[in-house]
């Protein structure tokens, strides 16, 4: 009786210490959260400071245009911009993947803009266009509709040998009018589901920044008008508070000035870049204490400033006309990295021939041999690039024209599995054309030269044609033409041209 007394009090001590300690657990958790949310308070003259490796490059690039109209997310740094007009916006990253954005706002560009409104549609026109059994998968369709917009979003998996790419993304809004509309079509030129969700994401966060525009608020849930008096109250709320917010910006964005010439201005502190002119806005990025910013415009308070090829706004009362003198550090810091750089620079020898390398990992392309200069370009992963010379730890190389510095860590003489891959893809599939049958490739001329035509295929996909060799059927090519062509997927190659015989217009 006595050991069984024992025990259970000894049971009991064990239960008592386990609680003990899982309520100091819980406090120290409760102060630490609490800590961390006063140290997580914002200020417009505080930012983190982040260490650069050379392996890490921005993701989830915000990119807004020029005219401040439209807003997408590109999946990561390696993107850029081709052309920027209301009309047509090209981005790219190198050759595997591509995103275009057609705005069509009056009766003479809805025509030239190609959308399919239903799955059975769309399977029609790509058999057109793909003849072959088994050439083509529609992997989504999705429609969606209000009562001003109508979304279309889908989805195609191109399995025929000869086809330019392997999937394509299609997002379509129309307004119920028929009077305007934008296009969004991203396409991934190899088998790579990774890259082709990122694309996918890029598309889908399109958006429209006017809120005057019936394309800012898209098709979505629909209504449901049983709601009791009390969620109607909340909801009203949530709106107005919304609604304020938006109108906030709006008005502040409504007195932007555009210059007519660039200005170069300074931070006189640390300060961040957000998406509109508004502390509410979300910070696309920030800028160190002197670092210098071309600005574009102003409203109000705040300067219209342009960074990487993004639009961004930063509050006037941190940007000054003449570069912050630099403290003592400062001063220290630069003059050390000044002197490695030197060093650097001073081992430098140029090779006699040049030689070809490849890239172990995404890489900063750079214009001096040192981590703190400037970054001119990112270089893929597997990427060659040619060789010209080294210093101590840096490669002198130079990719696609331009001339820089990368580290030799990320760079190796022999190809990578991944670029080995992508070269027998490419080396297979120019192999299976010379078998391939003809096709036909409709949709509306986007821009013609003395040999090439780019096409906004039936499809939403984008086409580049040769038509050289091919016969015409046609008083003239013209942008905004509708054409037919009979392609022949013999001569053409997966990251070319197609090759056309004949092409007609209609």
């Amino acid at each position: 009786m006595l050991d069984r007394r024992k025990r259970t009090v000894l049971i009991c001590l064990v239960f008592a210490l386990a609680i003990a300690v899982f309520t100091s657990g819980c406090q120290l958790l409760e102060k630490n959260s609490e800590t961390e949310s006063e140290t997580e308070s914002e200020t417009e003259s505080e930012t983190e400071t982040e260490t650069e490796t050379e392996t890490e490059f921005e993701t989830d690039v915000v990119y807004i245009s020029e005219d401040v109209s439209i807003r997408i997310i590109l999946p990561d740094s390696t993107w850029k911009v081709t052309q920027d007009i209301d009309e047509m916006r090209v981005f790219a990253s190198g050759s595997d993947a591509m995103i275009n954005i057609v705005h069509a706002s009056d009766e003479d560009s809805m025509r030239n803009i190609s959308v399919s409104e239903s799955e059975e549609e769309l399977e029609e026109s790509l058999s057109n266009q793909y003849p072959e059994e088994d050439a083509f998968e529609i992997l989504m369709f999705d429609e969606r509709s209000s009562s001003t917009v109508i979304t279309y979003e889908y989805v195609v998996q191109y399995k025929y040998s000869a086809s330019m790419w392997s999937y394509s993304v299609t997002y379509a809004l129309l307004s119920v009018e028929g009077d305007s509309a934008y296009v969004i079509c991203g396409t991934v030129a190899e088998d790579d589901l990774s890259l082709l969700s990122e694309v996918q994401d890029a598309v889908e966060s399109f958006t429209v920044l006017d809120r005057t525009s019936i394309f800012s608020v898209l098709p979505g849930v629909v209504e449901n008008n049983d709601t009791s008096e009390s969620e109607s109250e909340t909801e009203a709320d949530d709106d107005g508070e919304e609604e304020e917010d938006d109108e906030a910006w709006s008005e502040e964005l409504a007195t932007l000035s555009a210059y007519s010439t660039n200005v170069t201005l300074y931070a006189s502190a640390n300060v961040n870049i957000r998406q509109y002119p508004s502390t509410e806005a979300d910070r696309i990025g920030s800028l160190t204490s002197g670092s210098q910013v071309t600005v574009t415009g102003e409203t109000s308070q705040w300067f219209r400033v342009s960074v990487s090829g993004s639009v961004g706004y930063i509050n006037k009362a941190y940007l000054v006309s003449t570069a912050p003198e630099t403290t003592a550090d400062e001063d220290e810091t630069e003059s050390t990295e000044s002197a490695v750089t030197s060093a650097e620079l001073g081992s430098e020898i140029t090779y006699g021939s040049s030689y070809t390398f490849y890239t172990t990992t995404a890489v900063n392309l750079r214009s001096q041999p040192s981590t703190s200069s400037s970054v001119t370009g990112t270089v893929a992963a597997g990427a060659a690039v040619t060789v010209t010379g080294e210093t101590d730890n840096w490669y002198i190389v130079t990719v696609d024209g331009v001339s820089g510095y990368i580290s030799k860590a990320y760079v190796s003489s022999t190809q990578t599995a991944t670029t080995e891959a992508a070269e027998s893809t490419e080396s297979t599939s120019s192999s299976s054309t010379s078998t391939s049958t003809t096709g036909v490739v409709s949709g509306t001329i986007t821009a013609v030269t003395s040999d090439t035509l780019l096409i906004a295929g039936d499809d939403g996909v984008t086409y580049s044609i040769n038509y050289a060799n091919a016969s015409l059927n046609s008083s003239g090519l013209t942008e905004g033409l509708y054409i037919t062509a009979t392609i022949d997927y013999s001569q053409s190659t997966a990251s070319g041209s197609l090759y056309a015989t004949a092409v007609t217009g209609h």
